[in-house]
């Protein structure tokens, strides 16, 4: 089942990366002093994901939850759910000009995958498989 959700994980990051890209851009166009704040919200998250990088490819999922604690978790949940609109802010509004809309869509919906990819291997260090067996789950 698990199969199932990664697979299709790639046409609904997909569409959700087009419904957001064009729904930025006319916002922005609507209201310009959103760019500055969009951008910093951008950044932040995408300083987040760096560092939770760091912390997972130095000394894993498990390690990572004992030194950062309880909030480790709900930090990680929160780059897994709002890391593709910051990295499509930072690329839309910083990059405008470089960066194209289908460029900034196919690289969306890539880092939409790997964190995808990301979220099941930290869930599945921290929690098991199953949610029963892992070092953090209710079990134990």
């Amino acid at each position: 089942m698990e199969l199932f959700g990664i697979v299709f994980s790639i046409p609904v990051a997909l569409i959700a990366s087009v419904a957001y890209i064009l729904s930025i851009r006319w916002i922005v166009g609507k209201f310009p002093q959103l760019v500055t704040p969009l951008l910093v919200g951008g950044v932040a998250i995408l300083t987040l994901f760096l560092a939770e990088i760091v912390l997972l490819a130095t000394i894993g999922a498990v390690e990572s939850r004992g030194v950062v604690g309880s909030l480790f978790y709900g930090l990680h949940l929160m780059v897994f759910f709002l890391a593709v609109p910051a990295l499509a802010n930072v690329l839309v509004l910083q990059c405008r000009r470089r960066v194209t809309v289908p460029l900034a869509i196919t690289l969306c919906t890539v880092f939409a995958f790997i964190l995808v990819l990301m979220q099941y291997g930290v869930t599945e260090a921290l929690y098991g498989i199953d949610g029963n067996d892992g070092p953090y789950s209710e079990k134990f």
